[in-house]
């Protein structure tokens, strides 16, 4: 995918399109006659100076789209019936029509893409944004779009191994004898557990932290049970603890 800024004006945005380009993998940047482009852009642009100094300045949009298939446009300008023009589809639904060599427009900070620039593009697309101010910053827009277009995909995996459905169930089981144990039951005890199990759901467990939790919970049911009613039965830890 060909990210094309078409006639910027200010560096510092361009720096931080091409950082936001590094964040998400994409590489092939066009600068459409922008109003300067130098050091300042490079500062901006932190680790991803490369970006800009393999990107390529032209003087028309023409040159920027004449080797691509589907040129996308961007608008914070939503069209009506009577503007057919500025019809656009929501950024969420890009992917879906994608095809073989891609190129984005995004527009001038101040004025966006124009009536002629829009005429040569053959989507057009909007960030869903607020009514009362629905024009993002440059760079902003950048790395929203291209958060989207990378956000099924794994770019960088967790590096540790998730806790599983059943380690899960197993810190519920002893989190229910604990429970049980210090006297809590019927609708208490429920309504306990429901809000512990909706905690443990949202919670992006690692395994290690599942284990954890394992044995805090086992130890204190060992307890439990070594000081209550159930002295006689023989206490049990898990091998990790």
């Amino acid at each position: 995918m060909r990210i094309i800024l078409v006639e910027p004006s200010y560096e510092f945005n361009i720096g931080m399109v091409a950082r936001c380009m590094k964040n998400f993998n994409f590489k092939e940047l066009y600068i459409v006659k922008p109003e300067s482009f130098g050091d300042v852009a490079i500062k901006f642009s932190s680790h991803a100076s490369d970006i800009l100094k393999n990107c390529k300045i032209v003087d028309t949009l023409d040159e920027a789209i004449k080797d691509v298939d589907l040129v996308i446009g961007t608008t914070s300008n939503i069209g009506t019936e009577r503007n057919l023009r500025r019809i656009a589809i929501p950024i969420t639904e890009v992917k879906k029509v994608l095809k073989g060599k891609v190129a984005v427009l995004f527009g001038n900070e101040r004025t966006g893409l124009k009536n002629d620039q829009i005429d040569k593009c053959d989507i057009l697309t909007y960030i869903p944004t607020s009514d009362e101010y629905p024009s993002m910053n440059l760079s902003h827009a950048v790395a929203v779009f291209l958060y989207e277009m990378r956000r099924d995909e794994n770019i960088r995996t967790v590096k540790y191994e998730i806790a599983t459905k059943e380690d899960k169930e197993m810190i519920m089981k002893f989190l229910n004898e604990m429970l049980t144990l210090t006297g809590l039951k019927g609708i208490k005890l429920e309504h306990s557990l429901i809000v512990f199990k909706r905690l443990l759901d949202r919670a992006y467990l690692s395994k290690r932290e599942a284990k954890t939790i394992l044995g805090i919970f086992a130890r204190i049911r060992n307890r439990l049970m070594e000081k209550g009613k159930n002295k006689e039965e023989k206490t049990i830890y898990p091998e990790w603890v």
